[in-house]
């Protein structure tokens, strides 16, 4: 009886520990990646590069916008929450406080940028859409994640880009995949998925008697500018390469991007979890999370070196075979993604308030040099410079973070609820 008694409590212990809830998130961040890639590739396939280029373009600022206009709430609330147990405060409260903060300010950025780039009344609704919808995911989500449901959580985030993936694929089986179908069905696919999780989210959360504080949705200006430089390091060369290029050229970029967002999606699924988790782990230790990156970072830029080239021309038909020439540099990206989900995940979930302020500095000034490097860049060689640019700003950013966390080592061994501020 000992025996089996030791075994179920090891068992719980494994389904419980970082490393197998950061994979079950990964699965679920998984399957909504490989349906992106599968609508990528039809889109691909079927439509011009013109046409794909402007599609990329409408999902490329999404992140930036939504970023923008969610000012850090969906972070704040993780930070708060994630340090006291579920049922203590009224979370369903917070997330209605929080949407109408979000929603008109996601409306607002969306139709800017829609009159920047000259998009149109049509596409600029449906950015209005997606941004919408992605701010209703990531505030119902937030709390999910503070709460630990960690699995769930993501799935919310990821419900608004399957559902339209799922009808996309739909519509390439009947053969109805147009450039207006197309938009028609992202607008429409992420509407509904927001307007399901606005209602049934504020349903599954934590309802307690305490308000949150007011103090929570002020901290959430520090998070957006850290939100808000991580999106635009995601984005902006995209943006850029749309505004300097023929968008027949951003379709090769973010077509082969595309391939290499494996990267991407453990660094999502490592920090999504890592986080929140740092304020219930007793012990921070920060050289078994790097190691386990550098065995992970080893293997997934291998597996791309080796047969990145093979995928692209298949997953495209011979379509975007000239861009190939771009794994290595987005490799070298990505592995700078993965090691920085150490630094940002301990200085956002963890350290006070002073580290936050350093980082946010920091990171700013980072938006800047890469925003430098890649007008620069770009200028001098064309798409390998946005590759080499944004590879350069992640290197940096790295380097910023570890800094922060060498200066304030000492914090790491007091108490997560020590290093609370309301």
């Amino acid at each position: 009886m000992r025996g089996i008694e030791r075994l179920q409590t090891l068992l719980a212990r494994h389904a419980s520990s970082t490393p197998t809830r950061a994979g079950r998130v990964f699965v679920v961040v998984l399957l909504g990646a490989g349906l992106q890639l599968v609508t990528q590739a039809l889109l691909a396939r079927s439509l011009p590069k013109t046409q794909v280029g402007l599609i990329s373009l409408l999902l490329g600022a999404l992140p930036i916008l939504s970023t923008f206009s969610m000012v850090g709430q969906g972070a704040s609330a993780v930070r708060f929450l994630s340090r006291t147990e579920r049922g203590v405060y009224d979370t369903a409260a917070h997330v209605r406080r929080v949407l109408a903060l979000v929603l008109p300010l996601g409306a607002l950025a969306a139709m800017a940028c829609a009159g920047f780039y000259g998009l149109g009344w049509g596409l600029a609704l449906v950015l209005v859409a997606l941004v919408a919808s992605q701010n209703t995911a990531v505030t119902v989500s937030s709390v999910m994640r503070a709460e630990h449901r960690y699995e769930l959580a993501m799935t919310a985030v990821r419900l608004p880009t399957m559902a339209a993936a799922l009808v996309l694929v739909a519509l390439w089986v009947f053969g109805a995949l147009t450039f207006t179908t197309v938009v028609v069905t992202l607008g429409v696919a992420f509407l509904l998925s927001g307007l399901l999780l606005a209602v049934r989210g504020t349903r599954t959360v934590g309802t307690g008697g305490e308000p949150v504080p007011r103090s929570v949705v002020r901290e959430g200006v520090f998070f957006l500018g850290l939100n808000l430089s991580f999106a635009v390091m995601v984005s902006v060369d995209k943006l850029i390469i749309g505004r300097m290029l023929p968008y027949a050229h951003l379709a090769v970029y973010a077509s082969i991007f595309a391939v290499m967002r494996g990267f991407d999606f453990l660094f999502y699924s490592i920090s999504y979890v890592l986080m929140p988790r740092v304020n219930v782990v007793k012990k921070l230790d920060l050289r078994k999370y790097n190691l386990l990156i550098a065995g992970l970072a080893g293997a997934v830029t291998v597996a791309y070196l080796l047969l990145g080239d093979d995928v692209v021309r298949v997953l495209y038909a011979g379509h975007y075979d000239e861009g190939a020439y771009l794994i290595l540099p987005f490799a070298l990206s990505g592995i700078a993604k993965l090691f920085y989900s150490v630094p940002s995940s301990v200085i956002g979930g963890r350290l006070p308030r002073p580290a936050l302020k350093q980082f946010l500095w920091f990171n700013l000034a980072g938006v800047v040099v890469n925003i430098i490097l890649d007008i620069i860049m770009i200028s001098a060689m064309g798409l390998m410079g946005a590759a080499i640019a944004t590879a350069i700003a992640w290197g940096l950013r790295l380097a910023g973070g570890y800094v922060i966390i060498a200066r304030n080592r000492p914090l790491l061994a007091a108490r997560a609820e020590e290093t609370l501020e309301l």
